[in-house]
Order: C-alpha cells, then structure tokens, then sequence
C-alpha cells in the first residue's frame, strides 16, 4: 500500500506541469482510496482528545490545484464588463467561507457569487462535494454578495451563516444543526451599506461573539459621475453633496467611505450596534470621538495586540482612509493606537494577517497594497495616493503617513512596531488582496500566500492618455471608461520563510502561482489529513481548490469551547517541544479578505519521536494544557476543562478574568 501510495503521489506531482484533469481526477481517486473514511479513533484525557492523522508516507512541501471534473465545485464568480462599468466597486471581488454546516466531521464550502447566486458545497469526503444551495436556502440571489463567514452566532453549538453584499449590508442564516438555514429578519443587522469583510470575536468578555463589519461604499463617482457647481470659474460642491465628498486643494474630488459597525451579541441571535460617539472608542488622547470614520473599509481583524487577553481590532481601509488600530480595555472600550506605536501605513490596505514570522512569542502582521514588483510595469503606473503623505494631506495622519506598498510590521515587543517589508523582500507583491500566513513547510515558521490581480488595470497610465485626448465623456457614458484600460491577470504569490525575517519567492515550486484574478481566500482541512487545504474565489474563473500535499509531521488543534463561544474563538494556543522553536497561533472566526477559515490550527511537531506540549489560554482567561502530545494526531481540547490562570489581570464585566 505504502508503494502505492507513493506512485500515486509521484505522479500526481508530475501532473502540475501536463494540467491533465482525467489523470488527475484517478490520481485523486486512488489517493483517497488508500486514506481512511470511517471516523476518527479517539483518545480521551484529562480536558482534551486526541486522534491518529491519516498522514500520507511520501508527498511534497506545495500544492495540487484539483480541477472541477475531479472535485465537482463547478463555482465561478461571474461579472461581466457591463456590470463591472456600472459600479467598479463590484471589482473588489467576493469571497468563500468554511466550516462543517452539518456536524458530520468534513469542511464544507461557501461561495459569494456577483452577477451570479451564492452557492455551498457539501463535503462527501475524498474530494467530492455536492451543491446543496437549493434546499439549504442560502443562495443570496439578486444580490452582488461580497463577504461570509461560519461563526456560532446563537451559541447553539452549530455554525450559522453570515454574508454580506454591496448596498446589502449584512445577513444572517441561522442553521438548525443539520445544515438547513433560516434567515433571521429581526437579528438588528443593517441591511444597506457597501459591506465588505468581517471578523468576529468576544471583545466585552461575555462569552459571546460580537461581530465588526468593515464598510465600503455602494457607488462611486468613478461609475457614476458627479456634478459640480462653477462659481465665478471656480468648480465647488453641491451643498448637498458635502458630507460625502471632499474637494482638495489640488481640485480632486475625493469620496468619504461609509462608517464600519461594531454589533455587540446579546444572545439568541441578536445583535445591537455600537455608536462610534457614544465613548466606546476614543482617541488617542482619550477623548471619545465626535463622529463616525468615513473610510473606505476593504477588511478586518481581531487580535491581541498588546498581550492582555483581549481582542484588539485593525481595519484596512482604501484610498486616502488611514487604517484603524482600536486598542481593547478588556471591556469592549476601544482606545485609537498610538501614531508612535505605528509610524506607517499602506495606502491601499487590502488584507491583513497576523503570525509570529520570527518566533519571539511575538505577533507580527502583513497589509497589502498595490504595488509591482516589475519595474517596467511599475512606471506605467500611477499612484492616486501620491499626495496623500504630504503634511495637511485629506485622511492623513502626520505621525502616521501612508505608502504605496505593502507594509510589515515587526513587533518590537514594547508596544511598538519597526515596519520592514523592504528588509523582508515583501513590499511588492502586485495587485494584492488577501495574505495568509500558513506554515507550508511544516518547518516551524509561518510562511506567506497571497492572492492577486484586477480585472482592469486602472493604474495603468497609456490608457490614462488615450482616455484624456478623448476629451469630455458625456455623463452617461463616464461608467464605460473603464472598459478602455487593459486587463490585469496575475500569478498568486507564495513566499517562503527563511527564519531569518526574510522571505523567498517560491510561486510556481509550491504549486500556488495561477495566473488571473483572485480575492478572497480561506483556510481548511478538507481530507481531514492534519494540513490545511487553501481556497480561493476566482473573478470570472473557476473557484480554486489547493490540496496540501506536505507529509511533514504535524500536530493540529481544535477546540471545543463552552457556549456560547463554542469554536474558542480568541484563544491563544502554544505548542512546546519537538525539534523546532516554540510555535503560537490565535484561533480567529472571519478576519480574512471577503471570507473566514474553518476554526483548525496546524503546527509543525518536527520529529515523530519527541513528546510535546500544547498549552491555551482561553479568552476567559483560563488555561489547559497537554502533555506528552505526539505528531500526527489532532487534539481537541475542551474548555470545561480548563482551570484559572493565578497570572490574569485584566478584568470583564462581571468582575471575572479575560487573560
């Protein structure tokens, strides 16, 4: 069998390079064969269980992009050149959402469709999955779906849907445990912004998980036109159009984004928006704010930033809108993060992750921008944010400018963080939107992907020329500019980490370098082999499903936590031992652009001989441990048996612990 499966392997990675679906698909059929399909063996200890991992013999660091003929997620995001002219936020792409929606043990698939309906995805095990859109009920259709997440909202122990679109705001399917949704019309979600990505989290210590919606827009001037006053030949504002456009010194028009919301979860599926004036978030000064941020919110993140046990909030925000850093008391009161803490920000944020890339015990983090790594391609175009880190600048911060580029940012440990993408060779990745840290190698530190491309490249300053010695465009025809700008398809990035803070490109040798336009992307383990699995959501391409084809000794963790945080969401886990340094990940529900992993954390165990250490600290501030942990198994461990930390110090709103 061990031959066998060794064969196969071999010939599956020889396929990458003959794209034959027909071989792949009976490749992938005797690979899954070899592989157990009854359930799992568990171990039970003391707070925990744990199982063997089905975990090939042979295979290699990378991945296999299976075709729909094998898989059978025929899913594309469709959006035609019409619609896209009509409203170019429609451009910004959808995402994909995972999670087991019936509680049988495999990870199911959401997608958010834009000209077309949402679908989802059972898994039926060895890489077959079957469309359940129809009777589960959630195809979302006559809608440009963006964001989705599978999150426990109701703390019933099954996860419910969350979905976003553009000028829909924000959904919510309730599952009745057997993977039959029910929309919930009363649940206080708002239903008409330009909502894009979203994350959940425990932010007041109460058990449940709240909910931050980054908002866009709906339109845009750039489809739609805008008519100006001329006053003594001097071009003003409309008094009615001031509150949502500026004109700057230099006379462009600039749009102010829609305000994000915070809902904080009240139980039984109810959630209540928080204001943004009514002290809950303030200042750096401490000052509450006077009025709702206007950004142009593309995605965010909950993390502990400053090691208290509660969830921090980053928000990567578009255009000229400098991104948000909220810092939490513990209490669900945010405070804004000092310009000294954080002394840059991109310009274009895009997606954000979070890992310890040196393996200090420290969380670092990555924000996309825009900016090529060709430097042909870098000339020919232009940056609309060029003026915004002059001093005065509309949306700009003097303590905190923005570039145009990726930015990453080292956590210096007190507080601070030292930007170092140039030093990291990470500040140019092209027309990026999500980045995941993934530990590919299994080596023990986190490495890099990242997805890529625009259906049009707007940048793109020939164009800009042809389109100007045009001359005046009438008002109805301003949507069809776009459509004069050449397409921008790209290869996906995959970058390894070579410990030293410093990343090497490694796209096509890991099998992750599609050309095209892909946004949205999740992590999971869909053969339920201990590796996570990569998805993606393709514009106008077929939806990607990279298999993880690592055989490197792993240990992979999850959690099962008391209602109604019953995924552990904002748990820290720490694995200790093994050949490599001690590895630490935050367990997170959404936070990616437009979409959300399944709840599962991975870490490489290094040598199959040599015992190891789990240990969490749940956000109620209590702790478990394991020991004597082995690779290749996954642990379960649950909360209830978790006990006091005697180290905790930041207290919640009963009094209680959330460290």
């Amino acid at each position: 069998m061990i031959c066998i499966r060794h064969r196969v392997r071999n010939n599956l990675r020889s396929l990458r390079s003959r794209s034959c679906a027909a071989r792949v698909g009976f490749a992938v059929a005797l690979v899954s064969s070899l592989q157990s399909g009854s359930a799992l063996e568990w171990q039970t200890g003391n707070g925990w269980r744990s199982a063997q991992l089905p975990v090939a013999k042979s295979g290699s660091t990378g991945f296999m992009l299976l075709p729909p003929s094998v898989t059978g997620i025929g899913f594309t995001n469709q959006l035609s050149d019409t619609n896209a002219a009509l409203n170019q936020i429609r451009l910004n792409g959808s995402g994909v959402a995972a999670g087991d929606l019936d509680g049988d043990g495999r990870v199911d698939l959401y997608f958010c469709g834009l000209d077309n309906s949402n679908v989802l995805y059972r898994n039926l095990g060895q890489w077959k999955f079957e469309d359940i859109t129809a009777r589960a009920g959630v195809a979302c259709p006559g809608q440009y779906s963006t964001g989705a997440v599978f999150a426990d909202i109701d703390g019933d122990g099954d996860v419910d849907l969350l979905v976003n679109a553009l000028g829909g705001g924000t959904r919510l399917f309730l599952n009745d445990g057997q993977g039959h949704f029910t929309e919930s019309t009363d649940s206080g979600l708002i239903r008409r912004q330009g909502s894009m990505s979203m994350a959940l989290a425990d932010v007041d210590g109460n058990g449940t998980l709240d909910l931050y919606v980054a908002n866009y827009r709906t339109t845009t001037i750039r489809s739609t036109g805008l008519d100006m006053l001329n006053v003594n030949g001097r071009r003003m504002l409309r008094p009615q159009d001031r509150d949502d456009y500026v004109l700057t010194p230099e006379g462009l028009v600039r749009e102010r984004g829609e305000p994000d919301i915070l809902y904080l979860n009240e139980g039984k599926g109810k959630v209540r928006p928080v204001s943004w004036t009514g002290g809950s978030f303030l200042d750096e000064e401490g000052k509450p704010l006077a009025s709702p941020p206007r950004d142009w919110g593309q995605s965010v993140m909950f993390r502990d930033l400053d090691g208290n046990g509660a969830p921090d909030i980053y928000v990567c925000n578009d255009f000229w809108s400098p991104d948000r850093v909220w810092i939490n008391d513990g209490r669900g009161k945010f405070r804004a993060l000092s310009g000294r803490a954080l002394t840059k920000t991109s310009s274009f944020s895009m997606g954000i992750d979070f890992a310890d890339v040196n393996r200090d015990g420290l969380d670092d983090f990555i924000v996309l921008d825009m900016l090529s790594a060709d430097h042909v391609r870098r000339m020919s175009q232009f940056s609309e944010t060029a003026t915004a880190s002059l001093p005065n600048g509309v949306g700009t911060d003097p303590e905190r400018p923005q570039v145009a580029r990726n930015t990453l940012f080292l956590n210096r440990g007190d507080g601070t963080f030292s930007e170092i993408a140039f030093f990291s060779r990470l500040e140019a990745t092209e027309w990026s939107w999500c980045p995941v840290f993934l530990d590919v190698d299994l080596d023990g530190y986190e490495d890099l992907l990242i997805t890529t491309g625009y259906s049009f490249d707007t940048q793109d300053l020939d164009a800009d020329q042809r389109i100007n010695a045009l001359g005046p465009w009438p008002r109805e025809r301003v949507p069809f500019k776009l459509l004069m700008y050449p397409p921008l398809p790209l290869p996906n990035k995959a970058f390894r980490n070579e410990h030293d803070l410093t990343f090497r490109e490694v796209s096509h040798e890991w099998g992750f370098d599609f050309k095209g336009v892909s946004q949205g992307m999740c992590l999971c383990d869909l053969d339920n082999d201990g590796d996570l699995d990569v998805v993606v959501n393709n514009m106008n391409g077929a939806a990607g499903l990279y298999r993880n084809e690592s055989n490197a000794p792993r240990v992979a963790v999850r959690l099962k936590g008391q209602a109604p945080n019953t995924q552990g969401i904002g748990a820290r886990i720490w694995l200790y031992g093994g050949a490599v340094p001690m590895q630490s990940q935050e367990m997170i529900c959404g936070g990616r652009y437009l979409s959300g992993d399944d709840p599962m954390r991975v870490f490489a165990a290094g040598s199959l001989t040599n015992e190891m250490r789990i240990e969490v600290r749940w956000r109620n501030g209590k702790r478990s441990a394991v020991n004597g942990v082995n690779a290749n198994r996954i642990y379960e461990i649950i909360e209830a048996g978790a006990v006091e930390d005697p180290g905790s110090k930041v207290k919640g709103p009963s009094g209680g612990s959330t460290k």
